[in-house]
């Protein structure tokens, strides 16, 4: 008998599904069942290619322009050989989508597929805070294995990260290592205290159990991911830039405190979007004068407001291990 390959569950959307914003109730039922499955599902046909292209071609210029310093560079640092290449090794800079009422497609940043599957795990009107992306440079180095976690956290999904990729991705241009079903582990698993790597011996136990996989992604598709899965940045050996939106959700009872600055104007645009997917955008309205979103700065605290004292606890076995 063929051996079968490891890989994501796939919900193929018709296009009549797509364009209505309305998927079958077993498509609906199959996509949270693998969420639960394997922490990961990805919805194909989701969203209309040109829409992905449009937003591709701008965000490609944004790029150009963070680099050339035209606002605030972050790159992850996760990399392997970051300590001896420095930080920014491994090309995989966060970029801030165009905050921008024209660049906002509701079948993108407030996508009803996706929304749905969202409602009915995280319940009703998840919130986004936290809103960029992964761009994949050219590079020739991956990420350590890790979950997007530094602190304790509920054993039960409560936030998802809702990835779109601009570009088709596969495997010879940077599909993210994914290690299907790690969305129940603990920060037992963690190779320290506040620090997101997985442990190796925890990846080697895994390893033998369900391997990681190298998936193949069409543009158009959504890709719900459990905060706590297991994952890594993989090398690029193209020339290609590859552009991944990061939208992440949060339930409403989990209090996340992180806001996104946008400007005033915009209000009206993230209003319509809110109400068309019954989410919520965290926002935090600043004046349009002197605003640009590639200013945006970089950070990665998801925790809840109602747990403060985790990062006390880990600030202080810092101090009492002396980093």
């Amino acid at each position: 008998m063929p051996v079968r390959l490891d890989a994501p569950q796939v919900i193929v959307l018709t296009d009549e599904e797509r364009d209505s914003g309305v998927m079958g109730d077993k498509k609906l039922y199959d996509a949270i069942e693998a969420f639960f499955t394997d922490g990961l599902v990805v919805v194909e046909n989701a969203i209309p290619v040109e829409l992905v292209d449009k937003l591709n071609e701008r965000m490609l210029k944004d790029t150009e322009k963070l680099l050339g310093g035209g606002g605030q560079v972050h790159f992850n640092h996760l990399n392997q050989n970051a300590a001896t290449k420095g930080a920014a090794a491994g090309g995989n800079l966060s970029q801030v989508p165009p905050l921008e009422t024209e660049w906002l497609f509701p079948e993108i940043f407030a996508n009803k597929h996706g929304a749905r599957i969202v409602n009915n795990i995280l319940g009703p009107k998840p919130e986004v805070h936290f809103c960029r992306t992964n761009t994949l440079l050219a590079t020739e180095e991956r990420q350590h294995v890790h979950a997007d976690l530094r602190f304790e956290h509920p054993q039960h999904p409560f936030a998802i990260a809702f990835n779109t990729c601009l570009i088709d991705v596969g495997p010879e241009n940077g599909s993210t290592e994914l290690w299907l079903g790690t969305q129940n582990t603990s920060l037992e698993c963690h190779r320290d205290l506040g620090e997101p790597m997985i442990a190796e011996d925890k990846l080697e136990e895994r390893r033998k159990v369900r391997p990681p996989i190298y998936p193949r992604l069409k543009k158009g598709s959504l890709v719900l991911r459990d905060l706590r899965l297991w994952h890594a940045g993989m090398p690029n050996p193209t020339q290609e830039t590859r552009i991944m939106l990061a939208i992440v959700y949060w339930a409403s009872w989990y209090k996340n405190g992180a806001v996104i600055p946008m400007p005033m104007s915009l209000k009206p645009t993230i209003q319509a979007l809110e109400e068309s997917a019954n989410i919520k955008y965290a926002a935090e309205w600043v004046p349009d004068e002197g605003y640009n979103y590639l200013d945006i700065k970089f950070s990665n605290n998801f925790s809840s407001t109602l747990t403060p004292w985790v990062w006390e606890k880990i600030q202080h076995v810092k101090t009492v291990k002396g980093y």
